[in-house]
């Protein structure tokens, strides 16, 4: 059961019942949970209405929910506020459907199924991940994970790079290695402009297996080259992104949708639409402009769909910007059935922000909506220091290398405490502490204690009781145990407000604070003598299992939506008795 969403679909009945019509009861938790459990402030909005006065409403209101069993106590504050404070039944009743739905907990249906493109990393193949898509992979992962739960049907989608300049680039520098593996360029360096990571070697190496010198002295080997180191470079970077828990459902390429003539068909439809027009871009303000030059080209009309300027679709020769393929590859996700997209970009692609959402706006007539969110860049330390580009790479500190520091879980849950539009810089020596400080081993030790109170339960009765003998009676509990069992029964709530908002930072702070709880509330059993499980009293353990087996199912399902391996155990998880 979500209890907000009971709740407010309960409020709303009785505002019904009373002639009112409101589209939403505002129904929130309290803050002020010494006075209520939730409380709404649909009074005031109904006051204008209704031309009475917010207390009044909200009184209304009250004397009708307090008529209702699940309801303890109604009260009207301040101007107009209800608070409610539900009946231990209620509780007991919501707390239960965590067993009864188990690894569903914390789902919803709002998404109702509608289909929903998220587009994410995308960087260019031409090299291994590093820690510059890193961040934004896992926000993107995480956002789709979110959307899912929530009951959107989502793609992963990855849009690769390969056509244009950068491409070639990349061929030009594996067949430079692949001419030194047969004993060429000895003593030189990498020309100036070429990637000079040593990722490039094995790529030479796999053309030279295949084919041996064949391809040496011959201007024919262009195109082959940018097949093959294409076709390389992305089993790569699948093959880091896997390491990260990544995995995409579609991979579209840039170059298929310009020979297909997707891109030409996209400048028609721009032509017919009466999109575009020949002009002069202004001359640019606040820039040195004295290489500034009055060039006609052919512009979209962004400015009428919401953007700061026009924009250049075809230059004064007739070449596309790279915002023309862009437009196309948008244009043909909603072919393909997306009315809701999402793309996650380095907060260095900010000014894409308007001009795409612009030309989607124009080209869809308003039929889809294109979100796009921006990441900011991490700086990643060790021991303080900044942490060493890696060598392979050439100039960037790769997935790998990360990888070889810290696990793949917990450097994903560190990437996800933070809003991604936050700058971020962590120290990877840090993820290895054990405190409060670190929010990874807070949260897997939270679980891992739980996986100890069972593993201490069996060892004394056996087995663990079964579903129908677990019972919480949170009439009978402390405050503190009131605390959690609330806690826990947030996670749908805080679940649905994270995709929604494309903030999974949300769910990772919510599990860092019911961990607290739940450390707090092992800290105080220890101190007092308290024992999670005791022999002597069968009935009181049995309701302490029924709490740590909420809470690991909450913990668990927290973290599988984040796409995070929940741990069983952990070194300093001590068992109780």
């Amino acid at each position: 059961m979500n209890i907000k969403e009971f709740l407010n679909t309960q409020v709303l009945d009785v505002i019904k019942a009373l002639g009112y019509e409101v589209k939403d009861a505002l129904v929130s938790r309290s803050n002020r949970p010494e006075l209520s459990d939730y409380q709404s402030n649909v009074a005031m909005p109904l006051a204008k209405v209704a031309h009475k006065s917010p207390r009044e409403i909200a009184a209304h209101i009250a004397a009708e929910l307090e008529k209702k069993d699940f309801i303890s106590k109604v009260s009207v504050d301040g101007p107009g506020f209800i608070n409610f404070r539900l009946s231990p039944s209620l509780w007991d009743k919501a707390f239960m459907d965590i067993f009864v739905q188990g690894d569903e907990f914390g789902s919803s249906d709002i998404g109702k199924g509608e289909k929903i493109n998220v587009e994410f990393l995308s960087a260019n193949p031409t090299g291994p991940l590093h820690v510059g898509h890193s961040r934004g992979a896992i926000f993107g992962d995480a956002v789709a994970r979110l959307l899912s739960k929530v009951g959107y049907d989502v793609t992963k989608e990855y849009y690769v790079n390969d056509f244009g300049k950068q491409v070639d680039v990349l061929a030009e520098s594996v067949y430079w290695r692949y001419e030194e593996l047969f004993g060429h360029h000895v003593g030189e360096k990498i020309p100036e402009g070429r990637y000079p990571g040593d990722y490039v070697i094995p790529v030479a190496q796999s053309i030279k297996d295949l084919d041996g010198d064949k391809w040496l002295n011959r201007t024919d080997w262009l195109e082959y080259f940018k097949t093959k180191s294409i076709e390389q470079m992305l089993k790569l970077i699948q093959a880091d992104a896997a390491k990260l828990g990544i995995q995409f459902d579609v991979f579209t390429s840039e170059k298929a949708l310009v020979e297909a003539g997707a891109v030409d068909k996209t400048v028609q439809q721009m032509q017919d639409m009466n999109l575009l027009y020949r002009g002069v871009l202004p001359k640019p303000k606040g820039e040195e402009t004295e290489d500034w030059a009055p060039v006609e080209q052919t512009l979209f009309r962004a400015k009428d769909f919401g953007d700061d300027g026009d924009r250049v679709i075809l230059r004064s020769d007739g070449t596309k910007t790279y915002f023309t393929s862009d437009i196309a590859y948008h244009v043909d996700k909603f072919n393909r059935g997306f009315h809701q997209m999402i793309d996650i970009f380095g907060a260095d692609h900010g000014g894409y922000v308007k001009r795409l959402k612009a030309a989607i706006k124009a080209l869809t007539n308003a039929q889809a909506s294109l979100d796009i969110a921006l990441c900011q860049v991490v700086s990643l330390q060790k021991d303080g220091k900044p942490f060493r580009m890696s060598k392979r790479a050439g100039n960037f500190v790769l997935v790998d290398d990360i990888l070889d520091e810290i696990d793949a879980d917990a450097f994903r849950l560190f990437m996800l405490t933070k809003s991604a539009d936050s700058q971020m810089s962590f120290d990877l020596a840090k993820t290895k502490e054990q405190s409060k400080d670190n929010p990874v081993f807070y949260i897997q030790y939270a679980l891992a204690r739980t996986y100890s109170v069972l593993n201490t339960y069996e060892k004394m009765f056996g087995t663990l009781p079964a579903q129908k003998d677990l019972n919480v009676n949170y009439a009978e509990s402390s405050e503190a145990e009131h605390v959690l069992i609330q806690k826990m029964l947030d996670l749908s709530h805080v679940i649905e407000v994270a995709a929604q908002n494309k903030a999974p930072h949300l769910l990772a702070g919510y599990l860092y604070e019911i961990a607290g709880v739940f450390h707090s509330l092992w800290t105080q059993g220890a101190k007092s003598g308290h024992r999670f499980v005791d022999v002597e009293d069968i009935v009181q353990t049995n309701k302490n299992l029924t709490l740590i087996l909420a809470l690991q199912q909450v913990l668990k399902n927290g973290l599988n939506t984040l796409g995070i391996n929940p741990k069983t155990k952990m070194e300093r998880v001590e068992e109780t008795d």
